[in-house]
């Protein structure tokens, strides 16, 4: 089986996850003693055949083309991708951010959205516990934010006869719903991309970017902190005191990726929808 994924053009990561699967469902059998043994113990990755992972990320100078471009769109593009690479967020964290995850300082991660799932579904817990967690935003990003929640309603039909609520989603679609993953990345931030001279946008890459201009700012550890990164035994750590030297470091890397643009953002045509 993990040789057909292999062939089949599956990346590393999901026929790593099928083993691990595999073996634990195996695992589970020898323990019921369906079986005597585990025989995926010593099952290897069948590394030859595997598609490479990539190592893409994007330079400080692509991501500068890519914000003044996002920005020439809409705030909402511009803060989205703002929020992608000083964040380092998952897609699928971002798109279910609400109102009341929005603090001076910090952004509450407590749900990401599920896309095999329908309806309600669709929003449920964070990859791991320990993805469950706060992370530090500069106070220019906290005004932004605070601006984009400012004037969102007025283009949007669906919100703009009523007041923002707390669990209001911070970028709904026009009906209120969570946006599709692979739709938002294939409809609005691809094409922002290819302009600004970056043909294969991801959302991988962006948080894959985070993580590599980070370390010109802060330590290693500070880096695990935003990305709530943790071994097994950490899981259910809920982090809500940042060290001053994560909030230190986020701001500069902020600082630095806006130093050369202004956002002067005016308010949106309330004639037509985003």
């Amino acid at each position: 089986m993990l040789n057909n994924m292999a062939e089949a053009g599956y990346s590393y990561s999901a026929v790593k996850k099928a083993r691990t699967y595999i073996a634990a469902a195996l695992e589970y059998a020898v323990g019921e003693r369906v079986i005597p043994v585990n025989p995926a113990t010593r099952v290897e990755l069948p590394g030859a055949k595997l598609r490479k992972p990539t190592k893409r990320f994007y330079t400080l100078d692509e991501m500068r083309r890519l914000l003044s471009v996002a920005r020439s769109v809409s705030l909402r593009e511009h803060l989205i991708v703002r929020i992608f690479y000083v964040c380092g967020l998952r897609s699928g964290e971002l798109f279910v951010l609400r109102v009341d995850d929005v603090e001076p300082k910090l952004l509450r991660i407590d749900e990401a959205l599920k896309e095999t799932e329908k309806g309600v579904d669709r929003v449920g817990e964070t990859k791991t516990s320990s993805s469950n967690a706060y992370v530090s935003i500069s106070d220019d990003l906290y005004n932004e934010i605070t601006l984009w929640l400012s004037i969102r309603n007025m283009a949007d039909p669906y919100h703009r006869n009523r007041p923002l609520a707390p669990n209001d989603l911070l970028f709904p679609t026009e009906t209120g719903t969570p946006y599709r993953i692979g739709n938002f990345l294939k409809r609005v931030l691809k094409p922002i991309a290819v302009t600004a001279g970056i043909p294969d946008m991801t959302y991988r890459a962006l948080r894959r970017t985070f993580a590599t201009q980070f370390q010109r700012h802060g330590s290693p550890k500070d880096a695990q902190a935003q990305l709530r990164h943790s071994k097994l035994e950490m899981t259910g750590w809920y982090m809500r005191e940042i060290p001053e030297s994560v909030r230190s470091a986020v701001a500069e890397m902020d600082a630095e990726i806006c130093e050369d643009t202004e956002v002067n953002f005016a308010a949106p045509d309330t004639r037509r929808t985003q």
